[in-house]
């Protein structure tokens, strides 16, 4: 009996001490596992220096999911999924300190689980300098079924800028994310002409035709100011690029040189300050109730967008003279993470020429309904929006008399 009361025992202290050990050595390897897993979602906010901002329930500090080279400076970052796995990849956008040229580049850091790590699977650079004005977004452009990074910005001479990158295998064949560059360019603006796609693409049976892509530059052989040449480009998958098809003339509006010379002048204030006030987009009466309207209040720093009886505020952050107008990047004062892009054009003495970029990192508001042609409200047009206030209608009633309320007060009108 005594030697099973020593086996228990011992048993029992070996179950002791098993169970101590596990304690103390699990929560170091979920720590470990932790550390290598992917990361849902984390943003940086370009406009505070070094504020970082992440997705989640609590408020800690989270950087990059890799480490960049010595020279690198990260701006900002997104996360994307790029290759239709169950981890999302992140996009970082950085720039070299050793780089005379100041160009943005972007690194794309992938999640691998076979290893648990994350790693440095590509970089690419971009025509873009200005951090403000910069923008990534992901999506089919070729009509293969294959994301396309898109990058638009503008460099220091104040033209817009695209680079296309398309996915592609590897070097060497083995796994993992890599893309090629396959169109670039800096213009006075530069879109890519998006449009609804069938069915059959949509459900996976068949490719789509690709989306091109639109170039204007100023006519060198004009004698007006205004005048553009309007170049297309198509994804060619001989050339696996996009090649330019065609090259159109845009004759511009007749504007006296002078008062085009005066607004576009090269500096972001003097259009700011001839922009101020009230348009509203010429292909809808101004007195519908689909109306739409720019409010640019420069003065105070902010852009009103109203229609269909609702009105959203952005803060005015920052203005880009262009050759034909202003790049403005604004930010909603209510949804901080919602930011617009808007390439604004003189079109007329009257008339500008509206292009609204919204940032996908939330994906509300991309049907382009801005976009188009507005018309500065004049004073005739105002006139209509007032009404006479209620309080101020006379009905021509006599109100002369005494009048006693019911605790005794007495009032008496003479001469109504």
């Amino acid at each position: 009996m005594k030697r099973y009361t020593q086996r228990a025992f011992f048993v029992a202290v070996a179950l002791a001490i098993g169970l101590t050990l596990f304690f103390l050595i699990s929560p170091r390897i979920r720590g470990s596992s932790a550390a290598s897993a992917p990361v849902r979602y984390r943003s940086i906010d370009a406009s505070q220096t070094g504020a970082v901002k992440e997705n989640t329930v609590d408020d800690r500090k989270i950087t990059s999911a890799i480490k960049l080279n010595p020279n690198e400076i990260l701006l900002d970052l997104y996360t994307f999924n790029l290759d239709y796995d169950e981890e999302e990849e992140q996009i970082l956008i950085a720039r070299c300190s050793d780089d005379t040229g100041n160009r943005i580049l972007i690194v794309v850091a992938d999640y691998s689980p076979g290893t648990r790590h994350w790693v440095r699977a590509w970089e690419g650079d971009t025509l873009a300098t200005k951090v403000k004005t910069f923008q990534v977004a992901v999506y089919d452009m070729v009509g293969d079924h294959n994301l396309n990074i898109v990058c638009t910005g503008m460099n220091d001479a104040n033209e817009q800028t695209m680079t296309v990158f398309w996915k592609t295998t590897p070097e060497g064949g083995g796994q993992g994310l890599a893309f090629v560059k396959v169109f670039e360019t800096a213009a006075g603006a530069v879109l890519v002409e998006d449009a609804e796609r069938p069915d059959s693409y949509k459900l996976g049976q068949t490719n789509a035709e690709s989306w091109p892509i639109s170039v204007w530059r100023s006519d060198p052989g004009s004698a007006n100011f205004l005048d553009q040449i309007k170049e297309t480009w198509i994804w060619s998958f001989f050339d696996r690029s996009f090649v330019k098809t065609t090259e159109e003339r845009i004759p511009g509006a007749s504007i006296a040189q002078k008062m085009a010379a005066a607004i576009l002048d090269g500096k972001a204030e003097t259009f700011s300050a001839w922009l101020e006030g009230i348009w509203y987009k010429e292909s809808q009466d101004p007195l519908s109730k689909d109306a739409l309207f720019l409010t640019f209040q420069p003065r105070d720093g902010s852009l009103l967008f109203s229609g269909q009886d609702v009105v959203e505020i952005y803060q005015w952050e920052n203005s880009n003279p262009t050759r034909f107008g202003l790049y403005i990047a604004a930010r909603n004062q209510s949804v901080r993470n919602l930011r617009r892009l808007m390439d604004i054009e003189l079109a007329a003495s009257d008339m500008i020429n509206v292009r609204v970029f919204q940032d996908l990192r939330i994906k509300a508001d991309v049907s382009g309904r801005w976009d188009g042609r507005y018309r500065r409200m004049s004073a005739e047009i105002a006139k209509s929006f007032r009404k006479t206030p209620s309080s101020a209608h006379f009905s021509g009633q006599n109100l002369d008399g005494l009048y006693i309320a019911p605790d005794g007060s007495r009032l008496k009108l003479t001469g109504s």
